[in-house]
């Protein structure tokens, strides 16, 4: 089936070269534009903090709440702070890279990707809510209601699938500390190679799936859905963007559920992302039916949140602001709002883990001190 579904591709891209020539200059320009830019410098720093062995520091401080809250283990904390701020796919990615490394089980694989598999909030901020819906208060509500359908799907998959913790596996793999083999200088080549060749793999993906919404489109098959958000939501199956943008054109509906539609089409990710998240977890033996549930419950919470709260929010005024390069946010939300949608939140979390960290090695410094003091 595979090999017949390439060969009809390729017959279909030369009995259509406009087409896929045009197609293939929008994915790559999306890529090289946005996801390039917006992505690399993550990857890099994900890489490069993961191999000095960053997350089992972080894993050794989160063990426990991580395990009561969501069954997962304690790195799940890094990965999901790094996922709410780069978004799609650095999670998986990071979820990847730890499973293929012996860091974490599959199980603890799949308990972290029901939670730390999340868009990011420039692309929900700026580009669908102060660009798509021209109203920062509908971004506001995507974003909130995104990341708290994530946490919530983690609660619910924990709740109705308890985790069976393995002691030995954890004390072997989220304790350890990875010394880096050789220089700090090799180390950080070797993440800049790797965050290029999985940045290469999301540009395929994009352009392969820019190619189907677009040849969709010219087919005229969605010339029989009658409602433009059936049409949107037809292509945000596909491509989360492409039927943000369908859902925001469209006048049959109100702005509150708009905001409905994006959220849950936002959590859902599209196949697009699914298939990016896919190849990033190879290696894991991951069911690909087990990530679409995740991903289906995650669109369902994060739609019925932003119904709860949308009408509290989509009213508020707004005021001029700097935060993410948009000319407005929420006024009547606070200083919360602009400290929880800034880089200064991402800057204030990262120093609060370095503290954190520090602060735990000087106490076990003083307690060994003391202990050695008492045995002399």
């Amino acid at each position: 089936m595979a090999g017949a579904f390439a060969c009809i591709g390729c017959i279909v891209m030369i009995a259509f070269p406009a087409i896929a020539l045009d197609s293939a200059k929008k994915g790559v320009s999306l890529w090289a534009s946005s996801v390039l830019p917006a992505l690399l410098p993550f990857f890099i720093c994900a890489n490069f903090m993961t191999a000095l062995g960053f997350p089992s520091l972080i894993g050794r401080l989160f063990e426990k709440p991580f395990r009561k809250i969501f069954g997962a283990p304690g790195v799940s904390a890094f990965v999901f702070s790094i996922s709410i701020t780069s978004g799609y796919p650095m999670g998986a990615k990071l979820i990847g890279d730890m499973g293929r490394n012996r860091e974490i089980s599959k199980d603890d694989a799949k308990r972290m990707l029901t939670f730390c598999s999340t868009s990011g909030p420039l692309f929900m901020l700026g580009a669908v809510g102060a660009g798509m819906l021209a109203s920062p208060a509908a971004g506001a509500v995507i974003a909130i209601s995104h990341y708290l359908g994530a946490i919530a799907n983690g609660i619910v998959f924990r709740f109705f699938n308890p985790p069976i913790i393995k002691r030995s596996y954890q004390a072997q793999s989220v304790h350890k500390i990875r010394i880096p083999e050789g220089r700090i200088l090799d180390v950080f080549t070797d993440s800049i190679l790797s965050s290029f060749r999985a940045l290469g793999v999301i540009c395929g993906y994009i352009v392969l799936f820019t190619l189907l919404t677009d040849f969709l489109q010219f087919s005229g098959l969605l010339n029989y859905v009658d409602t433009g958000y059936g049409k949107g939501l037809i292509k945000g199956f596909l491509e989360m963007t492409v039927g943000c943008n369908n859902i925001a054109d469209t006048s049959e509906l109100s702005l509150l559920f708009k905001c409905i539609l994006c959220s849950a089409i936002i959590s859902w990710g599209g196949i697009s992302i699914l298939a990016q998240s896919m190849s990033m977890l190879a290696g894991l033996d991951i069911n690909v039916w087990y990530c679409i549930l995740t991903k289906l419950s995650h669109g369902i919470l994060a739609g019925f949140i932003a119904w709860l709260i949308g009408p509290f929010f989509l009213h508020l005024q707004t005021v001029s602001t700097g935060t993410f390069g948009q000319a407005e946010l929420v006024k009547e939300l606070g200083g919360f709002y602009h400290l929880l949608f800034s880089t200064k939140m991402v800057i204030m979390v990262v120093l609060l883990f370095v503290l954190t960290i520090i602060i735990d090695q000087l106490i076990r410094r003083i307690h060994e001190r003391f202990r050695n003091h008492s045995r002399v």
